[in-house]
């Protein structure tokens, strides 16, 4: 058996008997995502009401709708730090606790949660931005280069579609190399930024193609969240599932150092 089924088999029965918290978690995290965009509608459609002049109403939408919408989603984002917090420590007692989605909006925690992110997304960014440059290319090719009347047809929407998958998919593997950073975060919680990234960085040292293929065993997994119910079932167990990888290459690093220093 290999390791990705090995994890995905204890994945399975972690969370045989915590589907109920593990599901509540999941609706709770997604409660920002859904006030993120119920505030861009709201704003973007007042936007729309008031300002006659279709050109500015435009420049007004994306000028003011999209920083309130990031703003808002950085301001929010620790419910995923506890999201991933509830489902790793459910890896390590086997119960799942609900209180722990919320843990990072506590005083003292909040601030951290949010360094912690901008620290990540940071670091993220400008790779993110190179690996979806094809993608980019393509749709500024269109829109200055090729004749209007290209865009909308079978291949402009299979190519734009295929480019896009692929540069997700390239940004989802290079991401793995702080596959352990939440993890890090929460077993040394007084830690600083830069300790838990040096500490991420000597977990993963040989391991982040392991991560890669766990995550990529999931691809038909993903293929059934189409729609909302298989996402209900797929969603927890695939993060059930990284947080116990992310366990176990923590543990086998902790003892490798562990080895070193009584050698």
């Amino acid at each position: 058996m290999s390791a990705e089924a090995i994890i995905k088999s204890q994945a399975r029965k972690t969370l045989s008997k915590n589907w109920g918290p593990a599901i509540a978690a999941l609706l709770i995290a997604l409660i920002p995502l859904y006030m993120i965009d119920g505030t861009t509608t709201v704003t973007s459609g007042l936007i729309v009401s008031l300002v006659r002049n279709e050109a500015l109403a435009n420049i007004l939408v994306y000028s003011i709708g999209i920083p309130v919408e990031l703003i808002a989603g950085f301001l929010l984002s620790p419910a995923i730090n506890g999201y991933v917090r509830a489902y790793y420590r459910c890896a390590q007692t086997q119960k799942m606790e609900i209180a722990d989605v919320f843990f990072y909006f506590e005083k003292g925690r909040y601030g951290a949660a949010l360094r912690l992110n901008l620290s990540l997304f940071l670091r993220l960014l400008l790779p993110t931005l190179i690996l979806f440059l094809p993608y980019l290319i393509f749709l500024t090719l269109c829109v200055t280069v090729i004749d209007e009347s290209f865009i909308g047809t079978v291949l402009y929407n299979d190519v734009s579609f295929l480019l896009a998958v692929l540069s997700t998919t390239a940004a989802a593997l290079y991401a793995l190399r702080y596959f352990t950073v939440y993890a890090v975060s929460i077993d040394e919680e007084y830690a600083s930024n830069k300790e838990i990234f040096a500490r991420n960085r000597y977990i993963m040292r040989g391991h982040t193609g392991d991560a890669a293929k766990l995550l990529l065993s999931f691809t038909p997994w993903l293929l059934l969240c189409l729609t909302i119910l298989p996402m209900l079932y797929v969603i927890p167990y695939m993060t059930q599932a990284m947080c116990i990888s992310a366990k176990w290459f923590k543990q086998a690093a902790d003892s490798q150092l562990g080895v070193r220093n009584q050698a």
